[in-house]
Protein backbone atom coordinates (compact mmCIF):
# COMPACT_ATOMS: atom_id res chain seq x y z
CA UNK A 1 0.00 0.00 0.00
CA UNK A 2 1.43 3.55 -1.00
CA UNK A 3 2.52 5.73 1.73
CA UNK A 4 0.66 8.89 2.25
CA UNK A 5 2.82 12.28 1.79
CA UNK A 6 3.52 13.81 3.72
CA UNK A 7 3.61 12.22 7.21
CA UNK A 8 0.57 13.91 9.08
CA UNK A 9 2.75 14.04 12.31
CA UNK A 10 5.68 15.53 10.53
CA UNK A 11 5.04 18.92 12.69
CA UNK A 12 5.14 17.32 15.77
CA UNK A 13 8.34 15.18 15.30
CA UNK A 14 10.90 15.90 18.29
CA UNK A 15 14.66 17.21 17.19
CA UNK A 16 17.74 15.91 18.87
CA UNK A 17 19.32 16.74 22.10
CA UNK A 18 21.92 19.22 22.89
CA UNK A 19 24.33 15.49 22.99
CA UNK A 20 23.23 14.10 20.03
CA UNK A 21 24.06 17.48 17.96
CA UNK A 22 27.39 17.51 19.96
CA UNK A 23 27.78 13.57 19.05
CA UNK A 24 26.47 14.03 14.89
CA UNK A 25 27.11 17.23 14.25
CA UNK A 26 29.84 19.12 16.74
CA UNK A 27 30.05 22.07 13.83
CA UNK A 28 26.62 23.53 14.80
CA UNK A 29 26.98 23.39 18.37
CA UNK A 30 27.26 27.49 18.81
CA UNK A 31 24.14 27.73 16.26
CA UNK A 32 22.42 25.24 18.33
CA UNK A 33 22.87 27.50 21.66
CA UNK A 34 22.40 30.75 20.27
CA UNK A 35 18.89 29.66 19.42
CA UNK A 36 17.26 27.13 22.31
CA UNK A 37 13.96 26.54 20.21
CA UNK A 38 15.64 25.93 17.17
CA UNK A 39 14.72 21.77 16.24
CA UNK A 40 17.78 19.95 14.63
CA UNK A 41 17.53 16.52 13.55
CA UNK A 42 20.76 14.74 12.88
CA UNK A 43 21.89 11.46 11.67
CA UNK A 44 21.08 9.41 14.71
CA UNK A 45 18.01 11.24 15.75
CA UNK A 46 15.08 9.21 15.57
CA UNK A 47 13.10 11.27 13.49
CA UNK A 48 16.02 12.48 10.96
CA UNK A 49 14.66 9.81 8.18
CA UNK A 50 11.49 11.56 8.32
CA UNK A 51 12.20 15.06 7.67
CA UNK A 52 14.42 13.60 5.17
CA UNK A 53 11.73 12.03 3.55
CA UNK A 54 10.29 13.06 -0.15
CA UNK A 55 7.79 12.47 -2.06
CA UNK A 56 10.33 10.29 -4.00
CA UNK A 57 11.55 7.20 -2.40
CA UNK A 58 14.52 7.08 -4.85
CA UNK A 59 15.61 10.05 -3.18
CA UNK A 60 18.34 8.77 -0.90
CA UNK A 61 20.62 11.83 -0.02
CA UNK A 62 21.60 12.60 3.74
CA UNK A 63 22.75 15.65 4.94
CA UNK A 64 24.21 16.67 7.74
CA UNK A 65 21.50 18.39 9.46
CA UNK A 66 17.56 19.79 8.87
CA UNK A 67 17.02 22.41 11.08
CA UNK A 68 13.57 24.04 11.71
CA UNK A 69 13.63 27.11 12.08
CA UNK A 70 10.16 28.94 13.59
CA UNK A 71 10.95 32.01 12.78
CA UNK A 72 13.16 34.87 10.25
CA UNK A 73 15.66 35.96 12.07
CA UNK A 74 16.24 32.02 12.91
CA UNK A 75 16.24 31.31 8.82
CA UNK A 76 18.64 34.31 9.02
CA UNK A 77 20.91 33.49 11.77
CA UNK A 78 21.17 29.81 10.45
CA UNK A 79 21.79 31.12 6.68
CA UNK A 80 24.54 33.56 8.06
CA UNK A 81 26.36 30.28 10.06
CA UNK A 82 26.34 28.32 7.07
CA UNK A 83 28.05 30.85 4.94
CA UNK A 84 30.68 32.16 7.24
CA UNK A 85 31.87 28.69 8.42
CA UNK A 86 35.11 27.36 7.22
CA UNK A 87 34.25 25.36 5.33
CA UNK A 88 31.53 26.98 3.91
CA UNK A 89 28.47 24.67 4.78
CA UNK A 90 25.65 24.16 1.88
CA UNK A 91 22.29 24.99 2.42
CA UNK A 92 18.95 23.31 0.61
CA UNK A 93 15.72 24.74 1.34
CA UNK A 94 12.69 22.29 2.04
CA UNK A 95 9.04 23.05 2.32
CA UNK A 96 6.55 20.31 0.74
CA UNK A 97 9.47 18.42 -0.28
CA UNK A 98 7.86 17.50 -3.65
CA UNK A 99 10.98 17.51 -6.14
CA UNK A 100 10.91 14.53 -7.50
CA UNK A 101 15.35 15.34 -7.75
CA UNK A 102 16.01 16.00 -4.27
CA UNK A 103 16.82 19.46 -4.90
CA UNK A 104 15.45 20.09 -1.34
CA UNK A 105 17.84 18.23 0.03
CA UNK A 106 21.72 18.16 0.28
CA UNK A 107 24.48 15.62 1.18
CA UNK A 108 26.44 16.41 4.05
CA UNK A 109 24.89 19.92 3.91
CA UNK A 110 22.10 22.42 6.24
CA UNK A 111 18.17 21.43 5.18
CA UNK A 112 16.27 24.21 6.43
CA UNK A 113 12.66 23.06 6.94
CA UNK A 114 10.31 25.58 6.30
CA UNK A 115 7.35 24.07 7.49
CA UNK A 116 6.82 25.98 10.39
CA UNK A 117 6.67 28.56 8.77
CA UNK A 118 2.94 28.69 7.87
CA UNK A 119 1.03 31.49 9.35
CA UNK A 120 -1.70 33.49 7.17
CA UNK A 121 -2.77 36.85 7.42
CA UNK A 122 -5.33 38.26 5.59
CA UNK A 123 -5.46 41.95 4.42
CA UNK A 124 -8.62 43.55 5.61
CA UNK A 125 -9.69 44.73 2.64
CA UNK A 126 -9.34 40.69 1.32
CA UNK A 127 -7.25 41.64 -0.89
CA UNK A 128 -4.19 39.69 -0.25
CA UNK A 129 -2.40 37.74 2.18
CA UNK A 130 1.03 37.43 3.71
CA UNK A 131 1.59 33.44 3.99
CA UNK A 132 4.82 31.65 5.34
CA UNK A 133 7.19 30.47 3.28
CA UNK A 134 6.74 26.81 4.19
CA UNK A 135 2.76 26.55 3.70
CA UNK A 136 1.32 23.98 1.77
CA UNK A 137 -1.01 24.51 -0.97
CA UNK A 138 -3.93 22.61 1.00
CA UNK A 139 -3.27 24.14 4.01
CA UNK A 140 -3.47 27.55 2.55
CA UNK A 141 -6.52 26.95 0.60
CA UNK A 142 -8.27 25.52 3.50
CA UNK A 143 -7.42 28.32 5.65
CA UNK A 144 -8.27 30.80 2.83
CA UNK A 145 -11.57 29.26 2.48
CA UNK A 146 -12.83 29.36 6.22
CA UNK A 147 -12.89 32.91 5.77
CA UNK A 148 -14.70 33.09 2.40
CA UNK A 149 -11.22 33.22 -0.06
CA UNK A 150 -9.61 31.75 -2.19
CA UNK A 151 -6.31 31.65 -4.58
CA UNK A 152 -4.83 29.14 -7.04
CA UNK A 153 -2.53 26.32 -5.78
CA UNK A 154 -1.31 22.97 -7.41
CA UNK A 155 -3.26 19.46 -7.91
CA UNK A 156 -1.04 18.30 -4.98
CA UNK A 157 -2.80 19.41 -1.58
CA UNK A 158 0.86 18.53 0.17
CA UNK A 159 3.41 20.44 -2.51
CA UNK A 160 4.94 23.55 -0.79
CA UNK A 161 3.33 26.98 -2.05
CA UNK A 162 6.67 28.66 -2.29
CA UNK A 163 8.42 26.44 -4.77
CA UNK A 164 5.25 25.63 -7.02
CA UNK A 165 4.31 30.01 -7.06
CA UNK A 166 8.05 30.88 -7.55
CA UNK A 167 8.96 28.07 -10.50
CA UNK A 168 5.66 28.88 -12.58
CA UNK A 169 3.02 27.13 -10.82
CA UNK A 170 0.26 25.61 -12.54
CA UNK A 171 -2.96 24.46 -11.23
CA UNK A 172 -6.81 24.40 -12.28
CA UNK A 173 -7.61 27.67 -11.51
CA UNK A 174 -5.04 29.40 -14.18
CA UNK A 175 -7.14 30.35 -16.61
CA UNK A 176 -9.35 32.64 -14.45
CA UNK A 177 -6.93 33.67 -12.24
CA UNK A 178 -3.09 33.12 -13.55
CA UNK A 179 -0.07 31.06 -12.62
CA UNK A 180 0.80 30.88 -9.43
CA UNK A 181 4.13 33.42 -9.96
CA UNK A 182 1.28 35.99 -11.01
CA UNK A 183 -0.51 35.85 -7.50
CA UNK A 184 2.85 37.12 -6.03
CA UNK A 185 2.64 40.70 -5.04
CA UNK A 186 6.10 41.06 -2.53
CA UNK A 187 8.33 38.60 -0.92
CA UNK A 188 10.85 38.83 1.94
CA UNK A 189 13.89 36.96 1.22
CA UNK A 190 16.88 35.93 3.74
CA UNK A 191 20.12 36.24 1.25
CA UNK A 192 23.19 34.00 1.47
CA UNK A 193 24.80 36.62 3.71
CA UNK A 194 21.95 36.23 6.07
CA UNK A 195 20.22 39.69 5.49
CA UNK A 196 16.55 40.00 5.17
CA UNK A 197 15.69 41.96 1.92
CA UNK A 198 12.07 42.78 1.32
CA UNK A 199 11.47 43.09 -2.44
CA UNK A 200 9.25 46.96 -2.13
CA UNK A 201 13.43 47.43 -1.95
CA UNK A 202 14.30 46.09 -5.21
CA UNK A 203 11.97 45.36 -7.69
CA UNK A 204 14.35 43.31 -9.79
CA UNK A 205 14.56 40.68 -7.26
CA UNK A 206 10.61 40.56 -7.16
CA UNK A 207 10.39 40.20 -11.44
CA UNK A 208 13.20 37.32 -10.61
CA UNK A 209 11.43 35.59 -8.25
CA UNK A 210 7.95 35.64 -10.07
CA UNK A 211 9.27 32.62 -11.83
CA UNK A 212 12.90 31.76 -11.23
CA UNK A 213 13.03 31.72 -7.31
CA UNK A 214 13.41 28.37 -6.40
CA UNK A 215 16.24 28.93 -4.06
CA UNK A 216 18.75 30.88 -6.21
CA UNK A 217 18.62 34.76 -4.35
CA UNK A 218 17.87 32.77 -0.92
CA UNK A 219 15.07 31.67 1.41
CA UNK A 220 11.64 33.22 0.63
CA UNK A 221 10.31 33.34 4.14
CA UNK A 222 7.20 34.79 3.33
CA UNK A 223 4.95 35.95 0.39
CA UNK A 224 2.44 38.36 0.04
CA UNK A 225 0.10 36.96 -2.20
CA UNK A 226 -3.41 37.60 -4.24
CA UNK A 227 -6.34 36.04 -2.79
CA UNK A 228 -10.31 36.32 -4.35
CA UNK A 229 -13.69 35.46 -2.75
CA UNK A 230 -13.99 31.82 -2.66
CA UNK A 231 -15.67 30.91 -6.52
CA UNK A 232 -17.97 28.35 -7.25
CA UNK A 233 -16.73 25.35 -8.46
CA UNK A 234 -18.00 22.12 -10.30
CA UNK A 235 -15.24 19.69 -10.42
CA UNK A 236 -14.49 16.22 -10.62
CA UNK A 237 -13.77 13.03 -13.34
CA UNK A 238 -15.09 12.33 -16.15
CA UNK A 239 -13.31 8.86 -17.89
CA UNK A 240 -12.95 7.85 -21.31
CA UNK A 241 -11.48 4.56 -22.94
CA UNK A 242 -8.03 5.05 -24.51
CA UNK A 243 -9.07 3.10 -26.90
CA UNK A 244 -11.26 6.10 -28.03
CA UNK A 245 -8.37 8.29 -27.85
CA UNK A 246 -8.09 9.60 -31.51
CA UNK A 247 -11.96 10.43 -31.40
CA UNK A 248 -12.04 12.12 -27.75
CA UNK A 249 -9.07 13.87 -28.19
CA UNK A 250 -10.09 15.32 -31.38
CA UNK A 251 -13.53 16.47 -29.87
CA UNK A 252 -11.95 18.07 -27.14
CA UNK A 253 -9.86 19.94 -29.83
CA UNK A 254 -12.46 20.94 -31.69
CA UNK A 255 -14.51 22.26 -28.20
CA UNK A 256 -11.99 24.48 -26.85
CA UNK A 257 -11.32 25.42 -30.49
CA UNK A 258 -14.53 27.00 -30.85
CA UNK A 259 -14.67 28.06 -27.12
CA UNK A 260 -12.03 27.98 -24.28
CA UNK A 261 -13.52 29.86 -21.34
CA UNK A 262 -11.04 30.66 -18.76
CA UNK A 263 -13.29 29.29 -16.17
CA UNK A 264 -12.64 25.81 -17.40
CA UNK A 265 -9.43 24.13 -16.42
CA UNK A 266 -9.13 22.22 -19.94
CA UNK A 267 -6.72 19.52 -18.02
CA UNK A 268 -6.47 15.98 -18.42
CA UNK A 269 -4.79 12.30 -16.94
CA UNK A 270 -3.66 9.53 -18.65
CA UNK A 271 -2.97 6.46 -17.16
CA UNK A 272 -4.18 2.77 -15.56
CA UNK A 273 -7.43 3.27 -13.95
CA UNK A 274 -8.71 0.11 -11.88
CA UNK A 275 -11.71 -1.06 -12.84
CA UNK A 276 -11.51 0.63 -16.26
CA UNK A 277 -7.96 -0.38 -17.44
CA UNK A 278 -6.17 2.32 -19.90
CA UNK A 279 -7.83 5.69 -19.54
CA UNK A 280 -8.42 9.38 -20.39
CA UNK A 281 -9.77 10.99 -17.36
CA UNK A 282 -10.78 15.02 -17.64
CA UNK A 283 -10.40 16.88 -14.76
CA UNK A 284 -13.26 18.91 -14.97
CA UNK A 285 -13.19 21.58 -13.50
CA UNK A 286 -15.19 25.40 -13.52
CA UNK A 287 -14.58 28.58 -11.17
CA UNK A 288 -17.00 31.45 -11.63
CA UNK A 289 -17.65 34.09 -9.04
CA UNK A 290 -20.99 34.38 -8.74
CA UNK A 291 -22.81 31.37 -7.36
CA UNK A 292 -24.92 30.90 -10.20
CA UNK A 293 -23.67 27.89 -12.11
CA UNK A 294 -26.42 27.13 -14.63
CA UNK A 295 -22.98 28.06 -17.34
CA UNK A 296 -21.02 25.41 -15.86
CA UNK A 297 -23.81 22.78 -15.79
CA UNK A 298 -24.64 23.32 -19.75
CA UNK A 299 -20.90 23.51 -20.58
CA UNK A 300 -20.25 19.94 -19.19
CA UNK A 301 -23.40 18.58 -20.83
CA UNK A 302 -22.34 19.38 -23.87
CA UNK A 303 -18.55 18.30 -23.17
CA UNK A 304 -19.77 15.05 -22.45
CA UNK A 305 -21.16 14.40 -25.95
CA UNK A 306 -16.96 14.16 -26.61
CA UNK A 307 -17.19 10.31 -26.29
CA UNK A 308 -18.70 7.68 -24.02
CA UNK A 309 -18.52 8.30 -20.26
CA UNK A 310 -17.39 5.57 -18.02
CA UNK A 311 -17.59 7.13 -14.71
CA UNK A 312 -18.61 11.25 -14.38
CA UNK A 313 -17.90 12.45 -10.58
CA UNK A 314 -18.38 15.80 -11.33
CA UNK A 315 -20.81 18.11 -8.55
CA UNK A 316 -20.32 21.22 -6.88
CA UNK A 317 -17.37 21.73 -4.93
CA UNK A 318 -14.76 23.94 -3.29
CA UNK A 319 -11.15 24.48 -4.64
CA UNK A 320 -10.06 23.22 -1.24
CA UNK A 321 -12.20 19.85 -1.63
CA UNK A 322 -11.54 19.08 -5.00
CA UNK A 323 -7.63 19.50 -4.26
CA UNK A 324 -8.04 16.89 -1.44
CA UNK A 325 -9.89 14.57 -3.92
CA UNK A 326 -7.02 13.70 -6.08
CA UNK A 327 -4.19 12.94 -2.75
CA UNK A 328 -4.83 8.89 -3.33
CA UNK A 329 -3.32 10.04 -6.82
CA UNK A 330 -1.25 13.17 -6.09
CA UNK A 331 -0.20 12.47 -2.20
CA UNK A 332 1.41 9.85 -1.84
CA UNK A 333 5.18 8.21 -1.38
CA UNK A 334 6.38 6.38 -4.32
CA UNK A 335 9.56 5.38 -6.25
CA UNK A 336 9.13 7.55 -9.04
CA UNK A 337 10.71 8.66 -12.46
CA UNK A 338 9.55 11.73 -13.80
CA UNK A 339 9.89 13.41 -17.16
CA UNK A 340 8.35 16.28 -19.23
CA UNK A 341 7.03 17.38 -21.97
CA UNK A 342 5.41 21.05 -23.48
CA UNK A 343 3.76 20.74 -26.48
CA UNK A 344 1.17 23.53 -28.49
CA UNK A 345 -1.74 21.21 -28.52
CA UNK A 346 -3.53 17.56 -28.52
CA UNK A 347 -2.83 16.21 -32.28
CA UNK A 348 -3.72 12.86 -33.45
CA UNK A 349 0.39 12.13 -33.71
CA UNK A 350 0.62 13.05 -30.23
CA UNK A 351 -2.62 10.82 -29.04
CA UNK A 352 -1.06 8.08 -31.08
CA UNK A 353 1.83 7.78 -28.94
CA UNK A 354 -0.33 7.96 -25.83
CA UNK A 355 -2.20 4.85 -27.48
CA UNK A 356 0.94 3.02 -28.79
CA UNK A 357 3.06 3.28 -25.81
CA UNK A 358 1.25 1.10 -23.49
CA UNK A 359 0.62 2.25 -19.44
CA UNK A 360 1.73 -0.22 -16.94
CA UNK A 361 -0.77 -1.30 -14.07
CA UNK A 362 -0.08 0.75 -11.40
CA UNK A 363 0.10 4.29 -10.63
CA UNK A 364 2.25 5.49 -13.38
CA UNK A 365 0.28 8.58 -15.61
CA UNK A 366 0.28 11.08 -17.63
CA UNK A 367 -0.56 14.91 -16.57
CA UNK A 368 -1.24 17.66 -18.18
CA UNK A 369 -1.45 21.30 -17.34
CA UNK A 370 -3.90 23.25 -20.17
CA UNK A 371 -2.11 27.10 -20.22
CA UNK A 372 -4.89 29.86 -21.54
CA UNK A 373 -7.03 32.42 -20.36
CA UNK A 374 -4.77 34.29 -17.75
CA UNK A 375 -1.81 32.56 -17.70
CA UNK A 376 -0.78 33.26 -21.07
CA UNK A 377 -1.37 37.42 -20.39
CA UNK A 378 1.97 38.73 -20.92
CA UNK A 379 3.53 40.39 -17.65
CA UNK A 380 6.38 42.22 -17.82
CA UNK A 381 6.58 41.84 -14.07
CA UNK A 382 7.05 38.51 -14.29
CA UNK A 383 10.82 36.61 -15.60
CA UNK A 384 8.76 33.40 -16.25
CA UNK A 385 8.68 33.42 -20.33
CA UNK A 386 5.94 30.90 -21.61
CA UNK A 387 3.22 32.89 -21.86
CA UNK A 388 1.49 31.74 -25.65
CA UNK A 389 -1.36 28.42 -25.32
CA UNK A 390 0.62 25.71 -24.70
CA UNK A 391 -0.07 22.10 -22.62
CA UNK A 392 2.61 20.83 -20.26
CA UNK A 393 2.84 17.09 -20.25
CA UNK A 394 3.82 15.06 -16.89
CA UNK A 395 4.83 12.04 -17.31
CA UNK A 396 5.00 10.82 -13.84
CA UNK A 397 6.27 7.13 -13.84
CA UNK A 398 6.27 4.95 -10.70
CA UNK A 399 5.58 0.76 -10.13
CA UNK A 400 2.87 -0.14 -7.74
CA UNK A 401 4.08 -0.52 -4.25
CA UNK A 402 5.65 -2.61 -3.01
CA UNK A 403 8.09 -2.49 -5.71
CA UNK A 404 10.57 -0.20 -5.66
CA UNK A 405 14.50 0.50 -7.12
CA UNK A 406 15.97 -2.50 -8.91
CA UNK A 407 12.46 -4.19 -9.60
CA UNK A 408 10.95 -5.38 -12.77
CA UNK A 409 8.09 -3.24 -12.50
CA UNK A 410 10.60 -0.01 -11.48
CA UNK A 411 11.52 -1.14 -15.17
CA UNK A 412 8.96 -0.96 -17.07
CA UNK A 413 7.35 2.34 -15.30
CA UNK A 414 10.81 4.07 -16.18
CA UNK A 415 10.61 2.20 -19.45
CA UNK A 416 6.88 4.54 -20.03
CA UNK A 417 8.10 7.56 -19.14
CA UNK A 418 11.40 7.58 -21.11
CA UNK A 419 9.66 6.07 -23.83
CA UNK A 420 6.98 8.69 -23.83
CA UNK A 421 9.47 11.81 -23.22
CA UNK A 422 11.96 10.62 -26.29
CA UNK A 423 8.91 9.77 -28.79
CA UNK A 424 6.89 13.17 -28.46
CA UNK A 425 10.74 14.78 -28.98
CA UNK A 426 11.78 12.61 -31.76
CA UNK A 427 8.33 13.50 -33.64
CA UNK A 428 8.77 17.14 -33.23
CA UNK A 429 6.14 18.08 -30.99
CA UNK A 430 8.25 19.22 -28.01
CA UNK A 431 8.31 23.15 -27.35
CA UNK A 432 12.09 23.97 -26.65
CA UNK A 433 11.48 25.16 -23.17
CA UNK A 434 10.27 22.48 -20.82
CA UNK A 435 9.00 23.29 -17.33
CA UNK A 436 11.49 23.59 -14.59
CA UNK A 437 9.81 22.64 -11.92
CA UNK A 438 8.82 19.11 -13.60
CA UNK A 439 12.58 18.42 -15.13
CA UNK A 440 15.80 17.04 -13.98
CA UNK A 441 18.36 19.04 -13.20
CA UNK A 442 20.38 17.84 -15.96
CA UNK A 443 17.51 18.79 -18.79
CA UNK A 444 17.84 22.61 -17.48
CA UNK A 445 18.75 25.46 -20.16
CA UNK A 446 18.37 28.72 -18.68
CA UNK A 447 18.94 30.45 -21.59
CA UNK A 448 16.84 28.40 -23.72
CA UNK A 449 13.64 28.86 -21.25
CA UNK A 450 14.34 32.48 -20.46
CA UNK A 451 15.96 34.07 -23.09
CA UNK A 452 19.60 35.68 -23.61
CA UNK A 453 18.41 39.15 -21.73
CA UNK A 454 16.77 37.73 -18.74
CA UNK A 455 18.82 34.92 -18.27
CA UNK A 456 21.89 37.83 -18.27
CA UNK A 457 19.60 39.82 -15.66
CA UNK A 458 18.59 36.70 -13.21
CA UNK A 459 22.19 36.26 -13.01
CA UNK A 460 23.30 39.68 -12.06
CA UNK A 461 21.08 38.88 -9.65
CA UNK A 462 22.30 35.21 -8.35
CA UNK A 463 26.04 37.60 -8.00
CA UNK A 464 24.43 40.12 -6.15
CA UNK A 465 22.43 37.97 -3.31
CA UNK A 466 24.35 34.82 -3.83
CA UNK A 467 27.45 34.56 -5.48
CA UNK A 468 29.61 32.03 -3.86
CA UNK A 469 26.18 30.00 -4.73
CA UNK A 470 25.34 28.93 -1.03
CA UNK A 471 22.33 27.35 -2.08
CA UNK A 472 23.99 25.10 -5.12
CA UNK A 473 20.59 22.70 -5.20
CA UNK A 474 18.28 25.86 -6.41
CA UNK A 475 17.51 26.54 -10.01
CA UNK A 476 17.41 27.57 -12.31
CA UNK A 477 20.93 27.38 -12.67
CA UNK A 478 23.25 30.35 -12.98
CA UNK A 479 26.00 29.95 -11.84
Amino acid sequence: MAQPYPLPSIASLEGASRETVEADAPSLLPLFDKHLSLSAFTRSTASFQDVCQTCNINITIQPLAVLRPRTENEVSSVVAYCAGHSPRIPVAVLSGGHSMWGTCLVQDGIVIDLRALEHVEVAEDKSFARIGGGITGGALNTKLESVGLSTPTGFCTGVGYAGWALGGGYGVLQGKYGLGCDQILAARVVAASGEVVDTKDDPELLWALRGAGNGNFGVVVELTIKVYPQPAMLAGNIAFSMADGQSVFAKFQESITEEFPDEFSGDFLCGYVPGLGPSILMLYTWVQENDDLTKAKAHLEKFQEIGNVLLNTVAETTPAQFASSLDPVTSIRLSYHFRTRTVKGITPELVQIFQDVECPVGPSHIISHHAHGAAIKPDPTSCFPIRTPHIVLGIGAAPPPPHGEGSQQMDEARAYSDTLATTIKEKGLALDRAYMNFSPPEEHDTALFYGTEATERLRALKKKYDGENLFLKAYPPLV
